[in-house]
């Protein structure tokens, strides 16, 4: 049976339950190695400039409309395997909200793109899954990790749809284009989230010298 767009889109939201668990969960399709490679089903939706007027994944997350037309950026992490093998579906991070590791003094985690030192609740509100889908409204069955150089923590900037099934706990967007970076520019962004420094106890040393004799 042939479904409708809308139908398609639907079972896409549902399934994100499953997608977008805990970011350090890596028993997932995405954890084979896929590449896009040059797909002639995903080129057409490649532009040459990034996008204007942007929204943080996390102000379009505040008002998850179905059917609303945004144009958001950010960077390919948010869990531990941030794509799904031979789907053209990705996770995109809000990087004003959620930081890799590898932007963590000292941190040395071997895969900083699953943002595991930010709060949950953080990250919940600061991921889209991002889906790019044919003229049946079929997800293309083609991976989209080595697409145009695509990889984790890669910065996109995607103009699209908000989906239906997208709500206050998930946030599905059907990308009409997208915009490959060469380089993140936050890739020297301090961290945002969860990462805020520990009281020392020194506040008394740090006073001036007439505080201390009063």
């Amino acid at each position: 049976m042939k479904m409708n767009p809308k139908e398609t889109l639907t079972l896409s939201a549902a399934s994100l339950t499953l997608f977008l668990v805990s970011c350090g969960d890596d028993e997932t399709e995405g954890t084979a190695e896929q590449s896009g490679g040059e797909s002639e089903t995903l080129t057409p939706f490649v532009v040459a400039d990034a996008h204007s007027d942007i929204k943080q994944i996390s102000e379009v997350f505040a008002d998850p409309k179905p059917g609303t037309k945004v144009v958001t950026g950010g960077e390919v992490m948010g869990r531990m395997n941030p794509f799904v093998k031979g789907r053209a579906m990705l996770v995109l991070g809000d990087p004003t909200k959620i930081t890799p590791c590898s932007r963590i003094p000292g941190d040395e985690c071997p895969t900083p793109w699953d943002v595991c030192c930010d709060l949950p609740e953080v990250i919940k509100k600061s991921i889209a899954t991002i889906q790019f889908v044919d003229e049946d409204g079929k997800i293309i069955p083609t991976g989209l990790k080595g697409f145009k150089g695509i990889k984790e923590m890669t910065y996109l900037t995607v103009s699209g749809t908000i989906a239906e099934g997208s709500n206050a706990d998930n946030l599905l967007i059907t990308a009409s284009e997208v915009y490959v970076a060469d380089e993140s520019p936050y890739k020297d962004a301090k961290p945002v989230s969860g990462h805020e420094p520990e009281e020392t106890g020194d506040e008394e040393k740090e006073k001036p010298a007439d505080e201390k004799k009063e």
